[in-house]
């Protein structure tokens, strides 16, 4: 998830979707755990990844491996958990077998990607996602990853493009919508950005997670009275300065005509 390095996590402006339920999992390539044992074990582990107890929910995967070292499911709810608990060279280790098992496995590839994003490798991240694309065009995880990880490279034009393929397929997906108009923002659109944030917040489900993206480009705007007021429906008065801080950090190497995608995005 994107971070800048003085901003408190609450600010967390940028989001992706990952599918996290089990019957997503291709179970046809490599083992799944069939045996009744291992089956029960492997469902244990996914509703514990799920309800969040990802150090759990590790072992049960891990005692799956044991018996099984080519489940693909194992090795991808593994590699989910060793990332979510930032353990991201195991997670990609186990990824990567995981994709060699199953080359043709969506989830992998965009679980993989994701890993690629959490260590700064951003154009890895944009080929993992290619390739989860070529399986599954459609794919939103990957439509999404895709976008953050090209702006991430400020290359936000072709972002956008990416973005603009997910709202075609998904037109009310509001995380879609919110970093395409964070990207718009990025590459100098602010007025078009801003007013498709401005509307999403209007949404009662999407504004929790929109505030974030709009108050930063009134930032990058500086409209910082206006980023005030939006950050402080969230946030402490000292975490709402600290990023009024970061804001204006983030303008002034704009207007300079530096990249800060990197610095906005994962």
């Amino acid at each position: 998830m994107p971070f800048f390095t003085y901003i408190t996590r609450a600010l967390v402006p940028v989001f992706l979707v990952f599918s996290l339920s089990a019957c997503s999992m291709e179970l046809s390539s490599g083992g799944d755990g069939s045996t009744t044992a291992g089956a029960d074990t492997l469902r244990l582990a996914q509703a514990t990844s799920e309800a969040g107890d990802n150090e759990t929910a590790a072992r049960l995967f891990e005692k799956v491996l044991v018996a099984d070292p080519v489940s693909v499911p194992a090795l991808l709810g593994a590699g989910n958990s060793y990332a979510r608990m930032g353990q991201n060279s195991r997670a990609e280790a186990v990824l990567l077998r995981a994709h060699e098992l199953a080359p043709s496995n969506a989830e992998v590839l965009t679980t993989l990607a994701r890993v690629y994003l959490a260590q700064h490798r951003s154009q890895m991240a944009v080929e993992a996602y290619d390739k989860a694309l070529r399986v599954d065009q459609r794919n939103v995880s990957a439509l999404t990853g895709k976008g953050v990880a090209l702006d991430t490279l400020s290359q936000h034009k072709q972002a956008q493009g990416v973005y603009e393929d997910g709202l075609s397929y998904y037109p009310t997906n509001f995380i879609l919508r919110s970093n395409y108009a964070l990207s718009l923002a990025l590459s100098g659109d602010i007025i078009r950005g801003t007013a498709i944030l401005q509307e999403l917040v209007k949404d009662p489900l999407a504004a929790p997670y929109v505030r974030g993206n709009l108050a930063l480009v009134y930032g990058l705007d500086g409209r910082d009275n206006e980023a005030r007021a939006t950050l402080s429906l969230d946030m402490k008065p000292d975490e709402v300065e600290e990023n009024i801080r970061v804001y204006q950090a983030l303008r002034r190497m704009r207007l300079e005509g530096k990249p800060i995608g990197s610095l906005v995005f994962v």
